[in-house]
């Protein structure tokens, strides 16, 4: 499945046949930016696979150069987007509403991001690092492993397949989980320390992910 831009606007996903379709009616020319999994960057069209889809289509005059276009990854966008609510259902825990659509969307972050760091011998699945967390009793333990683990699988992962990613300190994972734990004895006041901490996070994890998804070919 394939994605491209019109006006600068991404649309997609789409099969070839369509994407024939699409040539036909002009739609797409030798200059649309068009994206695939496993592909790092948007590129031409006709510098893609796709390119002998173009078929007789004449390509455009020698010197002229098509408009820089800049399209992001669709994960990348995508956690982007899920960041930017997540910090809007903070805000909006300040007056009261939006800390279950914050913890939800927080879950959903650090599920994508458990599926970027599979590999031969890690702890568990995403759905099995995710799930676990919820189970009554037992998720007092396992929200180490889901949110600490978390960030040491993205630190090895930098380390070991050279990825240009900030690596995320351990000791804050577990004073931001500390901090969550002890609300109730401390009536509240380590709260604000584990909300400011869970932001952090949140970011860092967003952060590694986009490093992490930018490094696939």
């Amino acid at each position: 499945m394939w994605y491209y831009t019109v006006n600068n606007q991404q649309v997609g996903p789409v099969d070839e046949k369509e994407i024939k379709k699409l040539i036909a009616a002009g739609t797409i020319t030798h200059a649309t930016m068009v994206w695939t999994t496993g592909m790092a960057t948007w590129q031409p069209i006709a510098q893609t696979a796709l390119g002998t889809l173009m078929g007789s289509i004449p390509p455009p005059p020698v010197g002229t150069v098509p408009p820089a276009i800049f399209v992001e990854n669709p994960k990348v966008a995508e956690l982007k987007k899920l960041f930017t609510w997540f910090w809007i259902s903070l805000i909006g825990i300040l007056i009261g509403i939006g800390a279950v659509a914050a913890v939800v969307l927080f879950v959903i972050i650090v599920y994508k991001a458990w599926k970027l760091v599979q590999h031969e011998g890690v702890r568990g699945t995403a759905d099995e690092m995710v799930s676990r967390c919820f189970i009554p009793g037992w998720n007092l333990y396992w929200i180490f492993p889901a949110l600490r683990g978390l960030a040491k699988e993205f630190n090895e992962k930098f380390d070991r397949e050279a990825i240009a990613g900030e690596r995320i300190n351990l000791d804050m994972v577990t004073w931001m989980i500390i901090c969550v734990f002890g609300s109730p004895i401390t009536f509240g006041v380590s709260l604000i320390a584990f909300i400011v901490l869970w932001i952090m996070y949140t970011n860092k994890i967003k952060n590694a992910s986009i490093a992490v998804i930018l490094s696939q070919k």
